[in-house]
């Protein structure tokens, strides 16, 4: 994977990642990554957004893991569809490889039942946690934690 000059890790992990999710609506190309939240068996497709102030799941997904109804702090998120309530929650996600390790991560993710989108990773509670790396010539997503795990 990606070291750094001294040999120690940067990044352990590797997975390809997709330019477009199956919305036909989006027409730009995106940085979309598998990950699996605990308590759900199957990767779901999640859009890197380093611009985010949160990771925000789709209702659907956040109702399967029971965070709906929790009792994180109450917030608003300005979205592109205007501004919303929710809660923030813990969450952990782990982030698929296909070459390397796939990693853990302990995440603080907005929740709402109006939030019917696309799940996002944002900047604050989730990408700030790990080391990533992306290559566009290969579409690879490069990850890791700051212990090199």
């Amino acid at each position: 994977m990606l070291n750094f000059v001294n040999g120690a890790p940067f990044a352990p992990g590797r997975a390809r990642y997709f330019d477009h999710d199956t919305d036909p609506r989006e027409g730009t190309g995106k940085i979309f990554v598998r990950i699996i939240p605990q308590g759900i068996d199957a990767p779901i497709l999640a859009q890197l957004d380093t611009g985010a102030a949160w990771s925000v799941l789709n209702a659907e997904i956040a109702e399967e893991l029971g965070l709906l109804n929790g009792d994180g702090e109450p917030t608003r998120l300005s979205t592109r569809r205007g501004s919303i309530s929710g809660r923030l929650e813990s969450a952990t996600f782990r982030i698929v490889a296909e070459e390397g390790r796939s990693l853990e991560v302990e995440a603080i993710v907005f929740v709402s039942p109006e939030w019917t989108e696309q799940t996002f990773l944002g900047y604050a509670g989730l990408l700030e946690r790990i080391r990533f790396g992306v290559d566009p010539q290969a579409n690879d997503f490069y990850f890791g934690g700051y212990d090199g795990a």
